[in-house]
């Protein structure tokens, strides 16, 4: 099978030739028919979690495809169902976060193309167990980066407890911001779309009620001419305007960061008595959210928008998406 390999940091990936993977009894071969392109490949392949990876490793942790082959101690998926595989590639299943339910709290974690070699190939074999079913009316396509981009955004609106008919400012419209916008939607929330950048259109075309360019306006003097945020999900990596937006805060406001920023968001501990309001971070889910995300956004027709590039264009699409010229979800296609 053909692999796309990452032998060296600051490499441009290998396609090599490799033994299709042998499964144990409680495996799976998945055909990987798509692979989502996250920006947490780019962190791999370029060395910035370099404490992490085991090279080599295959990356890609947006899985979608065929089930090819089943362990004899398999049961919950048989030959020829659609499956996919996420950021978590496996657990210890016994600690009391995997009881819980928060599998990606678990010490004992492994990670899909990070410490487990990933979905850039044509075959790639998984725990059973944690090898989610696509539900049919769901394109393998569409499917694919809604098993990091669609969870990442689903479960933080979902620990937010989002409730109808709340003011929900979702910030930054790119590969997270627009299926987060769907998702807040779906559950009946007033949807603000907040960008730096005129993406009005794209946004209310997703179903936002209302948009804000923050490049024009005060963001803060607009949300609090709303009444105030009831909820904000952030998806940027900008530490200023985040703890910006802690102003335009309702009463009992919640918001949850999901963009890895790395400078320090500081807060007045004045605002947190009086008003109450929480701030949290958010990352990635556990099983359970996996599949009720999968069939939300099935029941809801929830996608994100795609741009397709064939395997072997592999690190052009990664160029593409250093560059910023995916414009939302970049997407491996195997034939």
């Amino acid at each position: 099978m053909k692999a796309a390999i990452c032998k060296e940091f600051k490499k441009p990936l290998l396609i090599e030739d490799i033994p299709i993977p042998e499964i144990g009894p409680d495996e799976v071969l998945i055909k990987v028919k798509y692979c989502g392109i996250c920006h947490s490949d780019l962190h791999i392949v370029d060395g910035d979690w370099e404490s992490w990876v085991k090279l080599p490793v295959v990356p890609g942790h947006e899985v979608a495809g065929i089930v090819e082959k089943v362990g004899t101690n398999v049961k919950n998926v048989k030959e020829g169902d659609k499956v996919g595989m996420p950021w978590l590639y496996s657990s210890c299943e016994l600690c009391d976060y995997c009881v819980e339910g928060e599998e990606p709290l678990c010490p004992n974690h492994e990670i899909t193309g990070i410490t487990r070699q990933g979905g850039y190939a044509e075959y790639m074999k998984a725990p059973s167990h944690f090898v989610t079913k696509i539900p049919d009316n769901l394109e393998l396509s569409y499917a694919a980066p809604l098993f990091c981009a669609g969870i990442t955004v689903y479960a933080a609106l979902v620990r937010l407890n989002i409730k109808p008919n709340e003011l929900v400012v979702i910030q930054g419209i790119g590969g997270l911001g627009h299926l987060a916008i769907q998702y807040a939607k779906a559950m009946g929330a007033k949807v603000v779309a907040l960008s730096h950048s005129d993406k009005e259109k794209v946004a209310k075309d997703l179903g936002a009620d209302y948009f804000i360019n923050s490049s024009k306006v005060d963001p803060v003097r607009e949300l609090n001419a709303l009444g105030g945020a009831d909820a904000i999900l952030t998806t940027v990596y900008d530490s200023k305007s985040i703890q910006n937006l802690v102003n335009a805060l309702a009463p009992k406001g919640r918001l949850s960061v999901v963009g890895a920023a790395q400078e320090p968001i500081y807060v007045n501990p004045f605002d947190l008595i009086t008003k109450r309001i929480v701030i949290t971070g958010s990352a990635i889910g556990g099983r359970k959210l996996l599949r009720e995300m999968l069939e939300f956004s099935a029941f809801n027709n929830i996608k994100p928008i795609i741009q397709e590039y064939p395997f072997e264009d592999v690190n052009k699409a990664l160029d593409d998406l250093r560059a910023g010229k995916i414009i939302l979800r970049g997407v491996l296609k195997f034939e």
